[in-house]
Formats: structure tokens, sequence, C-alpha cells
């Protein structure tokens, strides 16, 4: 770790904290930046007393400006762990409770796509257009997007992907050190690999053969495919295809589709009335989770999971079910 990340007083510190949160699994890079800007901001607000009070966290949240709820939750959430991490060998230093501010975040419902939906989002990712700037997006976006609802893989899982992590005459893809510190091979069905090996000739047409270290999905200068873009892509996708105009609330996310992918196979599962015991654990394992509990949390009832829920307990109780009208007529 680069010595002079930081400059505070509390320097050292947070070089440790930074270092433990990714020792456990924990990639940290959005959080790394909080941390330098929190570290800057210590540089001028510690005076000569190295300790994070409550003060000091009121002052941090008063300097980031105009920010979403959401986001002030998320900085004083980290600053709660590393103030947590600090005071177990300084108690000096004062842990900003729950709901500090009185900010109060709202979990956030995740917008399953149904499966029309889901129908519409493939059949737009195959027809998506290239730009005047980029030949490849039509194809590589596409293909990524449509890549991300049918293996439920994390969009840097996705993006991260390079030519040899890709086999497509054995059908599986190798995810390599995700979150948790995780590998896994990922099967595929023939249709995505198929998909798969279009996208890459296109590319190998535009930008000539390549390493084997080289990303799979390419920006247009060949280096790996840029997340705002993708997600850029995404939102011009639900646009086209009808989407982020219905559910009104909400719209969908990129990370949706994660979500989407795992409600469609639960609801596969209850149509083939399979042992829901038996394949939770290998959804959590396709998923790279490391329990039930992670996977437990995409699995919320849609329209469709509904219908299917009721027909298959209607199926096995509805004869326990009296009509009440039929037998007073």
């Amino acid at each position: 770790m680069n010595a002079t990340m930081f400059t505070s007083p509390l320097a050292i510190e947070i070089e440790r904290f930074l270092q433990y949160k990714r020792t456990a699994g924990c990639r940290y890079l959005r959080q790394e930046k909080e941390l330098r800007r929190f570290d800057r901001f210590l540089s001028s607000h510690l005076a000569g007393n190295p300790v994070i009070t409550l003060d000091v966290a009121r002052a941090y949240a008063a300097h980031g400006g105009q920010q979403s709820d959401s986001t002030r939750v998320n900085h004083i959430s980290l600053i709660r762990g590393l103030c947590r991490f600090l005071a177990v060998e300084d108690p000096r230093h004062e842990i900003p409770p729950r709901r500090f501010l009185g900010i109060h975040s709202r979990p956030y419902l995740q917008r399953v796509l149904t499966r029309d939906e889901g129908r519409r989002f493939l059949a737009a990712c195959l027809r998506f257009p290239s730009s005047p700037r980029s030949a490849l997006r039509g194809v590589v976006h596409g293909t990524a997007l449509a890549l991300l609802y049918l293996t439920g893989l994390r969009r840097g899982e996705v993006l991260r992907l390079t030519i040899g992590d890709v086999n497509l005459s054995g059908r599986l893809l190798r995810v390599r050190q995700t979150k948790f510190g995780k590998s896994r091979l990922v099967p595929i069905a023939s249709d995505v690999a198929q998909q798969l090996s279009e996208c890459s000739r296109f590319v190998e047409q535009h930008l000539g053969v390549r390493p084997s270290d080289a990303a799979f999905f390419p920006g247009p200068r060949g280096k790996r495919l840029d997340d705002t873009a993708l997600s850029t892509s995404f939102q011009q996708i639900l646009l086209s295809s009808g989407i982020a105009q219905e559910g009104a609330t909400r719209r969908p996310r990129l990370h949706d589709l994660r979500g989407t992918f795992a409600v469609h196979r639960l609801l596969l599962w209850y149509e083939q009335n399979a042992d829901m015991e038996a394949k939770l654990p290998l959804l959590a394992t396709y998923l790279g989770h490391v329990g039930l509990e992670s996977s437990q949390r995409y699995l919320q009832l849609t329209r469709d999971l509904v219908g299917e829920v009721t027909r298959r307990h209607q199926a096995c109780f509805g004869h326990l079910i009296t009509d009440l009208e039929g037998r007073q007529s």
C-alpha cells in the first residue's frame, strides 16, 4: 500500500483500516476515495488532537454540501466503521450513532423485470445500435447487458472478464477474485456461448487478434469497457423497450438484472416443482454468495412468482379449502 496515500494525523490508522477491510474480502474502491476525502478534511480539522469526535463527524457531514440522504448515510456509515475500528485501541474516538443527524435511509426495493419485460429487454440488447464514435458499442454493450440478465453476474465481474476467462467451447466463464476474494467457474447455456462467440468475432474484426489478458468487453480504444458507458446504454435500452416508463415509482438499476435473474430462476424451479431446499444452495453458489442469506435478499415476490407459488400450493393444499358459498347453496 502506498505510504503517502493519507496525510492527516490519523494517516497510519486509516491505512490500517483500509487494509483490514480488504483483507476481509472487501474491495473498498469507492470507499477508498471517500476515505481520502475524509483524510484531507481531518488534516485541517483535527488540530493537535488526533481524535474523531461527534463534532468532527458532524462538521464533516456539513462539509459535504448538497448531497442526497442515501449518499450522506453511506458516508457516515463508513466513518462509523472507521471509528469502531479506531476505538478498539483508543476509546477516545466517538462512534456516530445510527441515524446520526436524523438522516434516515430507506432501503432500496429492487425492480425485478417481469418475464415479458425480460424478453423485450433481450430483444433490445440484440438490436442495440452502434454510435458514430464507436462501431463496437452496439454489439459489445448489448452482449454485456444480455450476459448480466442471463447469468446474474455482478457488473464488475462482467467488465473484468478477459479473453482467457471466457471458455466458449467448454461454455464456462472464469470469474476471478471477485467480492469476498472468491473465484468461481460459471457455466453458461449454449445460446449464451453462441452470442459471446459472435461478439468475440465482431471485436476481433475491428481490433485484430488480442492477447488472452485483454478485456473481453472492450471500449472503443480496446481497453476495458467503462462502467458509466454501460450504465448509459442500459438506460437507453430500457427506454427503447418501454420498460423505464412502467412501474412509475421505481426505475430499474443495472444491478437489478442480478435480482431479476435470481427471481426468474426461482420461478422456473417452482414451475418444475423442484425441491427448493436443494436448489437454493446451488443458486447461492452460482451467484458467488458466501451463504443463503445473501441470496435471499434478491428473492422478493413478484407478480409472476406470486402466481406460481399460489398454483403450487393450491395443487398441494387446495382440497383443504372449502367453498362456503357452494355449501350454503
